[in-house]
């Protein structure tokens, strides 16, 4: 059986625009990382986050159950503010968390964020192409915070 000692705090962020092997590799990585015992941050929208949020809700869904929620999501914006199939899925996960930011543009509401999910988590991991600018700016911020980030370029 995979298990690290300690469960992390690990947050899955990435670009929207993924095909269909890299959404299974992120949701697979997502399924793990629930399996083992830790606890998966991320974000809405489609793509990876999208796919982070089926993975862990999958491996829930395929244990004893026997533990609190493993995933936990933080919206930029409002729940209605999300396509519709993300906001399926949005209700099946039990810590959803809202900024309601409809203030700003989301590129700046998702920047908030994106720094409201690393505070809180001992580890980033990052599915990108080199010009995803949001989430590559999220991992330096990460870096410089002294957090553990794994950045996956998809290109």
């Amino acid at each position: 059986k995979l298990q690290w000692r300690d469960p992390r705090k690990i947050v899955i962020l990435g670009t929207r625009h993924c095909n269909l092997l890299h959404q299974r590799i992120i949701e697979l990585v997502s399924f793990a990382l629930v399996l083992t015992g830790n606890h998966v941050y991320t974000s809405g929208g489609m793509g990876t986050n999208y796919v982070a949020m089926r993975g862990a809700l999958r491996a829930e869904n395929d244990t004893a159950n026997d533990f609190d929620s493993r995933l936990s999501v933080i919206l930029p914006q409002r729940i209605e503010d999300q396509p519709l199939e993300v906001q399926e899925v949005l209700k099946k996960v039990k810590n959803v968390t809202e900024l309601k930011r409809n203030d700003l543009p989301l590129d700046k509401a998702s920047r908030l964020c994106n720094t409201k999910l690393i505070e809180g988590a001992s580890e980033l991991i990052v599915f990108a192409y080199h010009d995803s600018w949001t989430v590559l700016d999220c991992a330096a911020e990460a870096r410089r915070k002294d957090k553990l980030v794994t950045l996956m370029y998809l290109d």
